[in-house]
């Protein structure tokens, strides 16, 4: 659920899409990669099998609880549902006007939410609520007054969490479909949202390409809305923000560079570099709390350490030519609830391209 490629949208004018899923665990975004890489970090792991659908740019991914369905999303309107056991469509949905932006599963399995739009007035606005089962809308969301850029659920499955290019967040209740509460203490689009594991805190973070604009990132108090703390320091937009799964830190992307900010002191631990310029792609957080993924313009999928900065591994390795900006390259990412299976969407300018969704689990 990645939460999301800024530059797409402007950056090209026409656009395909794939998808690919290599076993491993999770996080997004690279262009050259600047850590040194021994053989081991650099073998890549190969397709199991491959999904074909999309036409445009994939934005978001998400797995069921079971592992056993994939949601995409994509810049060309749509939501396709797919059978991981046999590799089947089972549904394409009428996503989003101006493309999906983030698309995420409930808890218990039972609902998907999907979000999209722009920056221009014009654009969808709202969040859909799909019923998992059926793959029927159920309802829709209206509050935000522009695109919504980015969703989150906490772990009760009771209250989904959504950010805008309208500088706004709003609370929903997910069984009434009613807004719970708006909070607006960003000058700038938010760009990404997410909850703590205990379901206590939600951070959110965003920005411009203005010199000026707001690359705070903020803890609230998700039962009152309450702001707790701004957290300051990163020198670029936040393109990606989510908790490590035990709780301990908050990892924010921040083009080119990844921090890692510890919950319990409110300082930064670590910061390292993903790209040597400009051209992060996609971040997700493994499973393990202890490592990153990041998708970037040459074409690389990497799993980094938290703790050192290093490259521990590259799922994909880097084209050999990150100029060719014809050519795809991978646009989000998304970790099975196991950690074995990882999913790789791709977007770029090719043409005449085939599109597919290829997944792989580790032995």
């Amino acid at each position: 659920m990645i939460h999301k490629q800024f530059f797409h949208k402007s950056f090209i004018a026409s656009v395909a899409a794939v998808a690919v899923i290599i076993g491993g665990s999770q996080l997004n975004r690279t262009f050259a990669q600047t850590a040194p890489r021994s053989n081991t970090a650099s073998s890549q792991s190969k397709p199991a099998f491959t999904l074909q659908g999309h036409i445009w740019t994939i934005e978001a991914l998400d797995f069921s609880p079971d592992g056993q369905t994939l949601v995409s999303g994509s810049y060309d309107h749509t939501v396709k549902v797919w059978n991981l056991n046999n590799g089947k469509l089972i549904s394409t949905l009428d996503g989003h006007k101006d493309g999906v932006n983030d698309v995420v599963i409930s808890p218990d399995g039972k609902l998907f939410f999907t979000a999209g739009g722009t920056a221009e007035p014009n654009t969808s606005k709202v969040v859909k609520v799909w019923d998992m089962k059926t793959k029927k809308l159920l309802r829709t969301l209206k509050g935000h007054t522009l695109g919504v850029t980015s969703l989150a659920i906490t772990p009760d499955g009771k209250t989904l969490v959504s950010g805008s290019y309208d500088k706004t967040i709003i609370f929903w209740d997910v069984d009434k479909g009613i807004r719970k509460r708006t909070l607006t203490g960003h000058t700038s689009p938010v760009r990404s949202v997410a909850v703590s594991p205990d379901g206590k805190t939600l951070a959110s973070g965003g920005g411009s390409l203005q010199d000026d604009s707001d690359k705070t990132v903020k803890l609230w108090n998700i039962e009152t809305g309450k702001l707790i703390s701004n957290i300051k320091g990163n020198d670029n937009l936040i393109s990606f923000i989510g908790f490590t799964p035990d709780g301990k830190y908050l990892v924010n992307s921040t083009d080119p560079k990844i921090n890692v900010w510890d919950l319990s002191t409110g300082k930064l631990v670590n910061r390292f570099g993903v790209s040597d310029i400009e051209g992060v792609t996609s971040a997700t957080l493994g499973n393990d709390s202890k490592t990153i993924v990041t998708t970037t313009l040459d074409g690389a999928v990497t799993i980094w350490d938290l703790t050192t900065g290093k490259a521990i591994k590259t799922l994909v390795e880097a084209a050999n030519n990150p100029q060719n900006y014809d050519q795809l390259y991978p646009t989000s990412t998304a970790f099975s609830p196991d950690g074995k299976t990882i999913a790789i969407g791709e977007g770029g300018g090719a043409y005449n391209s085939k599109f597919p969704i290829i997944i792989r689990r580790m032995p």
